[in-house]
Parts: structure tokens; C-alpha cells; sequence
């Protein structure tokens, strides 16, 4: 039976290219890592270095084997932390909810993070607007939540704001106010406005999501930014969204000189009060507390 210990002996002195350099790297003596490398010869019936020179050399052999030992230690390495977690406790799923309005920016930064500390917890994220969002947080269809900012939270939902949200107008940039420094109220009401069915929906946002007498209607906010890059009309998303689509010049953003203002507009991160907080989800939330 093949044994780690040999294993990563063998792939410290390829990668290394010495026993002694080898021994350095994992904290063992040099005889330990070429009694290590003997014994794995001999176990496989393979000759993995050649040490008829003063280093010893992969052979052939050898060189197909580290690629093949590289996969078993990575596997070894998935099965113990499959373990560990299994006994923390650590959620198999984590379900994440977030109103249509607010950008992956606002977490993805956490979720990178929380997949590099819990590797086997599953992440399913799900696009719920308002109240909608906050029923499902009841009803333990989803874990935690990213909604737009509410007058009234529900009683057993715990909250926190974590972010807050500088909504901009955008068109594209061969459109009419792209060039301008700034846009009337005349212009703005009488030019088609690309408007967003989510921002319509919400309380807050809902007089800021139409000015214009005449408007086309998008389901989210994707779809709204492609009509808008297309040329079709004028629209006003968050900038972060504005932020990454200028970097690649397909939207412009001017300025309305209107009573409306656009505003910050603060997101609150929801859990439900009674329910447990494994060692994902805790970690998730205290993310992004800070």
C-alpha cells in the first residue's frame, strides 16, 4: 500500500532537486527522504531517479509518477479537510439570496474568501426582490440575505447594513448626453429611459427608477445595461456596475440636472434570527460585518 509520508518524500525532491533541499523543505532528515524515496522504488518496482550523477535525476518513469503522486496528495489533501469539516459540522449548502438591485460586488469578495476556507460547501445563489427575499430568509429557503435597505424588517430577522449603493445615469457613449455637462429635466423626460421592472418594485427606488415619459421596460439590471449599451435609451444602474463596463468603453455616464437625487442607497445583510449558524455561514456573515 502506497504511503503519503513516501509519497511526499518523493515529490519534495523532484520539485526541489535534492534529497538534502528536499529534507529542508519538509522538515526531515536527508536519510529519512532517501530511505523514503527507496522504499517507494521498491514498493512500485519503478526506479524514479537515476543517481549515476551527482543529483539524482527523474527518470521516465519517475517523471509519469510525480504528475500521478501530485494528484493522489492533492486528492488526500480534499478527504482530510472533507473530514475536519464533517466533524465541525460545516453546512454541505449554503443558500444565498440577493435582490436583483444589488451587485455581485457588494460579496464576491466573501465568497472568494469563504470558498477558500470551506472548499466543500456548496454555494447556491438566488435572485428573490424584497419582501419576497426576506420570506424566504422566514422559511429557511435561504441562509442569508442581501436586500435593499426597508422601513420594516421583519421582527425575527437579524440585520446589519454593509454596504451603500451610489446609483449613476449612464448611456452609451455615442448617445446624445454622453458629450454633454449636463442633462435637463426636458432632455431626460422626453428621451427614452431604459428602467429596471426590480427598481420600479422598490419603495425607495421607485421614483428614482422613472423619469422619462417614455420608457422601455427590462426584467434586471443586465438586460437594462445591454439596451442601454446598445443605444436604445438612457438608464441609471449602481456604479460599481457603471465602473466595470466604462473599463471596457461600453458605457459613458453624465449628469442630470434634476430635483431627483440619486443617491446612496444602503444594502442590509439578513439571517434568520432563530436559525443555527454553522461555521460557513458565521464565517460568511462576520466577513461582512467588518
Amino acid at each position: 500500500m502506497l504511503n503519503l509520508e513516501q509519497l511526499n518524500a518523493f515529490i519534495a525532491a523532484v520539485e526541489k532537486g535534492s534529497f538534502s533541499a528536499a529534507a529542508r523543505h519538509i522538515g526531515k532528515s536527508q536519510s529519512s527522504v532517501s530511505i523514503g524515496v527507496n522504499n517507494l522504488e521498491l514498493d512500485l518496482g519503478v526506479e524514479l531517479f537515476d543517481r549515476s550523477t551527482k543529483y539524482p535525476q527523474l527518470t521516465e518513469q519517475g517523471e509519469r509518477l510525480y504528475h500521478q503522486a501530485k494528484a493522489l496528495m492533492r486528492q488526500a489533501t480534499r478527504m482530510e479537510s472533507y473530514a475536519k469539516g464533517v466533524i465541525e459540522a460545516v453546512e454541505d449548502q449554503l443558500v444565498i439570496g440577493a435582490d436583483p438591485l444589488v451587485p455581485m460586488s457588494v460579496f464576491d469578495s466573501a465568497l472568494e474568501k469563504m470558498a477558500e476556507k470551506f472548499p466543500f460547501t456548496r454555494v447556491k445563489l438566488v435572485k428573490l426582490t424584497g419582501n419576497h427575499l426576506n420570506r424566504a430568509i422566514e422559511a429557511d429557503e435561504v441562509d442569508v440575505g442581501f436586500n435593499i435597505m426597508s422601513e420594516a424588517v421583519p421582527e425575527n430577522l437579524d440585520f446589519i447594513g454593509i454596504a451603500r449603493i451610489e446609483w449613476v445615469c449612464i448611456c452609451s457613449p455615442d448617445y446624445k448626453f454622453a458629450d454633454l455637462e449636463a442633462v435637463d429635466s426636458e432632455m431626460l423626460i422626453n428621451e427614452r429611459q431604459i428602467v429596471c421592472s426590480s427598481m420600479l418594485q422598490n419603495e425607495y427606488l421607485a421614483k428614482l427608477g422613472r423619469v422619462s415619459q417614455e420608457t422601455w421596460e427590462a426584467s434586471d439590471l443586465d438586460d437594462m445595461i445591454r439596451l442601454v449599451e446598445q443605444g436604445i435609451g438612457w438608464g441609471i444602474i449602481p456604479l460599481s456596475m457603471y465602473e466595470e463596463k466604462a473599463a471596457i468603453g461600453t458605457l459613458s455616464t453624465f449628469k442630470p440636472v434634476i430635483e431627483k437625487e440619486t443617491g446612496l442607497i444602503t444594502v442590509d445583510l439578513l439571517w434568520k434570527s432563530t436559525a443555527q449558524l454553522g461555521p460557513a455561514k458565521s464565517f460568511f456573515i462576520d466577513l461582512l460585518k467588518r
